[in-house]
């Protein structure tokens, strides 16, 4: 593992930026390996302390995934220090709970009432002592990693708890020194989703029944809930996500649907429950999240239009951007986190062509230095470029998506791969991608599609998800081959479909659906049996910013027969080539959803290739096992849709 720190990229006092970036390899230079893809990132999403000394992240040591704390150290090699998590595993999410102490959320496959189930926990790890204590009401325990709020001290956090899945949760208080849990919010019925102040006090919930939703709400710690009138959850300018209350005050902050049918920020009066004045809305897309400061007011909006963009309120760090992206122009650079005091933020930067590189800036020096560069093996290589696109769906619908072709070829009749997303409920976006860039670098055009459901883009684009299950959302993905193929760009007897999770699933469908318009198909990690899987778990599958009642916006109608878009009941059908890949400690989608796939088309004496990737996850994070699967992925293609 290769940390970089003393680079120094700024060193004026006016604050201006001064790029030092490797120029990448002219076009006559041998294009990467699969190897040099497939070493993916050694250390991944990064964050920083609140008191600005060290940064968290996830890194990759020896093929096994660690928590590693990373303390910069100005003209020296920086402190590292790891933590493993507990095998077959997967870890979620972290934050900081004070300067010494992360949260860390771990998944798992388990079992409820005979069924398979995906379960969460949240483990409080001691950096101090590297003692790891279970956030749980009980030793072996497994209640969730809903955290809703953590002490800047870190000497508490509130989870909401639920005994069962079908319970309502309570509001518990982990003492975060010694795990011990009280409870202090009991559940209310149909209320699923309870919001703390910034001083750490539950002041507000949302319940949900059939199509009504509510809010209950209380002026300080000791007062009791009331709760407001019931309305429709579809009345469209009051949809609301979620709830930031002012401490002190009675009003606050929703994420809510606006009269143009996307989600943007606005004030929300508890006591009179009503949605007030809209603080800021994108005209075209969604905002994805917002930050607040200790006051309760927010500081920075986050939304996604081709790429994340940011939009400052802190006049400070609105300065910092500035200076950021005219130093580096062209680049996507994310303030991803920063110190309370503003003595430190750590930035990334990266484009969909350029792999990211991780920089702390400092304030009182004003100098930004290289802390990690995740990418090494890919730094000196020139990638390929990636457009925005939008393209017409047979009904009309404009399908917004990503369009990579690959460096020193003429964008003419092009073998092409298709890779749709995962999710369904979720989207592409412009950012680096080593798939899209190993398939480019080997001359095949890629094709993204945020198809029908994909999120972002408002209420009106995911409701048209509704039902198109294997259906509208696969005919988007087929009409964009079509629209490829009318533009002259695409070969239409050259085409191959590739995706992962949702996008295996569609990889799959596709080969039992429309073998006129595929000549292969690879999956990794896919959906084979719709039904089983929603069993497992629901949340994957589902938009719950838009909408609850995930398995009706998933079958379309209330006595839908899920077998009939699922590739393992239809695996007689499937005759093109097949490439199906699953790691067997996979905790999104079970490796038995392509096991099963495997076993019909074996009994079928269906001829396909069939890998498994031992204690692998849903994300291939073994380097040797991203390199294999690439490697395979080239075999394959080379064998049956040649570039």
């Amino acid at each position: 593992m290769r940390l970089l720190s003393g680079v120094m990229l700024l060193a004026a006092a006016s604050g201006a930026l001064a790029q030092d970036r490797a120029a990448p390899a002219p076009d006559q230079a041998a294009p990467p390996t699969a190897a040099d893809f497939g070493k993916k990132a050694f250390l991944e999403g990064p964050v920083l302390a609140p008191d600005g000394h060290a940064y968290a992240a996830r890194a990759y040591v020896k093929g096994e995934v660690k928590l590693v704390v990373v303390t910069p150290q100005p003209g020296q090699a920086p402190q590292i220090r790891l933590f493993a998590m507990p095998s077959k595993q997967e870890m979620v999410w972290y934050r900081w709970a004070g300067p010494n102490r992360l949260l860390v959320s771990l998944a798992f496959n388990g079992i409820w009432e005979d069924q398979e189930k995906r379960l969460t926990r949240v483990a409080i790890v001691d950096l101090v002592t590297g003692k790891q204590t279970p956030m749980a009401l009980r030793e072996e325990g497994f209640d969730g990693d809903n955290v809703i709020f953590v002490d800047p001290k870190g000497d508490y956090a509130l989870l909401t708890v639920q005994p069962t899945p079908y319970d309502w949760p309570d509001v518990y208080r982990f003492d975060l020194a010694t795990g011990l849990p009280k409870k202090v919010v009991a559940s209310v019925e149909n209320v699923w989703d309870w919001y703390a102040d910034s001083n750490g006090v539950v002041r507000a919930g949302i319940g949900f029944e059939d199509n009504k939703w509510w809010v209950l709400y209380r002026d300080n710690e000791s007062g009791k809930f009331q709760r407001t009138t019931k309305r429709s959850r579809d009345q469209l300018a009051e949809n609301i996500a979620w709830f930031s209350v002012i401490p002190g005050k009675s009003s606050g902050y929703a994420l809510a649907l606006t009269a143009e049918g996307r989600f943007g920020l606005r004030r929300y009066d508890f006591l009179t429950d009503e949605l007030g004045e809209v603080v800021w809305q994108h005209p075209q897309v969604d905002v994805d999240d917002v930050d607040f400061g200790p006051d309760g007011e927010p500081i920075a909006i986050y939304y996604t239009d081709d790429r994340d963009r940011v939009v400052w309120l802190d006049p400070e760090l609105k300065r910092w951007q500035a200076g950021f992206d005219k130093a580096i122009p062209g680049a996507v650079n994310q303030v991803v986190s920063y110190a309370k005091d503003h003595s430190r933020a750590l930035v990334r930067t990266g484009s969909a062509h350029e792999v990211p590189v991780y920089m702390v800036y400092d304030k009182a020096s004003k100098h930004l230095e290289m802390t990690a560069t995740p990418y090494e093996a890919m730094m000196k290589h020139a990638l390929s470029t990636v457009e925005p696109i939008s393209y017409k769906a047979r009904d009309g619908l404009e399908i917004p998506g990503y369009l990579t072709l690959p460096r020193g070829r003429d964008p003419k009749a092009l073998p092409l791969i298709v890779m749709p997303h995962g999710g369904p409920f979720a989207r592409d976006k412009w950012e680096y991608d080593y798939w899209v860039q190993f398939l480019a670098s080997r001359g095949y055009a890629v094709l993204q599609p945020n198809y029908r459901g994909s999120t972002g883009y408002g209420r009106k684009y995911v409701e048209a998800g509704t039902g198109a299950w294997g259906r509208g959302m696969q005919d988007d993905i087929d009409d964009g081959v079509k629209w490829l193929v009318g533009k002259g760009i695409a070969d239409a007897k050259r085409v191959c479909i590739m995706g992962g999770s949702f996008g295996g699933y569609a990889a799959m469908w596709a080969a039992a659906r429309n073998p006129e318009i595929y000549r292969c198909a690879i999956s990794f990690a896919g959906v084979s049996d719709v039904r089983s899987q929603l069993g497992f778990q629901s949340s994957a599958f589902s938009a719950p910013r838009y909408f609850r009642d995930w398995r009706q916006r998933v079958a379309g109608a209330a006595k839908f027969d899920f077998d009939t878009i699922s590739p393992l009941k239809h695996a007689d059908k499937i005759n093109m080539p097949l490439l199906l890949v699953h790691g067997t400690a996979d905790t999104r989608v079970p490796f038995s959803q392509s096991r099963k796939l495997h076993e019909a088309l074996a009994r079928l004496g269906k001829p396909h290739e069939w890998v498994v990737y031992k204690d692998e996850t849903h994300f291939l994070e073994d380097p040797a096992n991203a390199t294999d699967f690439l490697q395979r992925v080239e075999a394959f293609l080379n064998k049956h849709n040649p570039a």
